[in-house]
């Protein structure tokens, strides 16, 4: 049985299949993204979204200052932070977390990054 993604979702999974070796599952309620089999994005059903990433342990502190970001339930003693996506902004800071993720999670190092399309 395949569980339909919600629309709201899209931009956020079109970016990521674009990525080398994602996989998307649905785990935990949740649409999961992976890489080589590590979880680098947790994205809620929910509207509005809320996406629960690992950003480079550096920024962590930065980003609690956002009034949408905070230390994500369960996973957060592990430097993983959740973002509701309220707005256009957010969205575009959301997209910059999941490309953040992406890079932590199946590097661990500076990449160049595919240019984000607007959501």
């Amino acid at each position: 049985m395949s569980i339909p993604r919600p629309r709201h979702l899209a931009p956020i999974a079109r970016w990521c299949h674009r990525q080398p070796e994602v996989e998307e599952i649905y785990q935990w309620e949740c649409f999961v993204f992976k890489v080589r089999g590590k979880v680098f994005a947790i994205c809620s059903s929910d509207n509005p979204l809320a996406i629960s990433l690992k950003p480079r342990r550096e920024n962590i502190d930065a980003y609690l200052y956002h009034p949408d970001i905070d230390i994500a339930r369960y996973v957060g003693r592990y430097g993983w932070v959740t973002i509701t996506v309220t707005g256009k902004d957010t969205a575009h800071l959301a997209l910059d977390l999941v490309m953040e993720s992406y890079d932590v999670v199946s590097t661990g190092k500076s990449r160049v990054w595919k240019k984000r399309e607007s959501i």
